[in-house]
């Protein structure tokens, strides 16, 4: 099941490659919050999983770290540049252990199979004091358009018109986490978790993501693995 998952996951993004940006502002919310988690990035080696056409594995690279992008779309690796990359899975990644200073993922934890394989991959590749970022949706999420209405909703809805990433009865649909899930099940194998939730621009009108920060859609996971702290 989780290969046939991988599978149609790396095909749709290859067929719809060309609706995904080359490159992000460097203002961009969720690159600012990795840029504050990970700090400093000079000399660190970091891993970006489903980088995509690295675009914040880039803008990282800017910061001084050596990236290293993964992703198991050759399509969007394909306009990837000025980069190391690799096409392969989250699952089993082809690291040594103990390898990277930091790994991310932007919006790739919604498109996995297997959670938990991740996680454990990503543990394993990092040195002690090293750390896991995660920048994915909020299952506990309101529309900034309807602030009134879950986001899931209106992602079911559109999935039911043909508008989401996936098609409505196939194998695969995107996964958002609630908060707590995620960071209870983090604080397995990492310390230090941390959860917070980023305001979109598309929020910053409405008070009720400006006060309540759980209702917005962007959330920043991140936990390091126990032992020396990275200097």
């Amino acid at each position: 099941m989780t290969a046939r998952h991988e599978a149609e996951v790396g095909s749709r993004f290859d067929r719809l490659h060309r609706r995904f940006k080359r490159e992000v502002a460097g203002d961009d919310v969720r690159l600012r919050a990795l840029r504050a988690c990970l700090e400093p990035l000079r000399g660190r080696r970091v891993l970006d999983l489903g980088c995509g056409k690295g675009r914040f594995a880039a803008r990282l690279a800017e910061s001084g770290a050596d990236v290293v992008g993964i992703d198991l779309s050759a399509a969007m690796l394909a306009e990837a540049e000025g980069l190391a990359l690799v096409r392969g899975s989250a699952r089993r990644l082809p690291f040594a252990s103990a390898s990277f200073d930091a790994v991310v993922a932007v919006e790739v934890f919604e498109h996995l199979a297997d959670v938990d394989a991740a996680l454990r991959e990503a543990r394993r590749v990092l040195r002690p004091g090293g750390v896991l970022a995660i920048v994915d949706k909020n299952a506990c999420s309101m529309s900034a358009q309807r602030p009134w209405l879950p986001n899931l909703v209106v992602k079911w809805i559109d999935e039911k018109r043909g508008r989401w990433m996936y098609p409505s009865g196939g194998p695969v649909h995107e996964r958002w986490f609630r908060p707590a899930w995620l960071r209870d099940r983090l604080r397995r194998d990492f310390e230090d978790v941390w959860v917070e939730h980023l305001l979109m621009p598309s929020e910053v009108g409405c008070w009720l993501f400006r006060y309540a920060a759980c209702a917005r859609l962007m959330v920043l996971w991140s936990a390091r693995v126990p032992g020396g702290r990275l200097a």
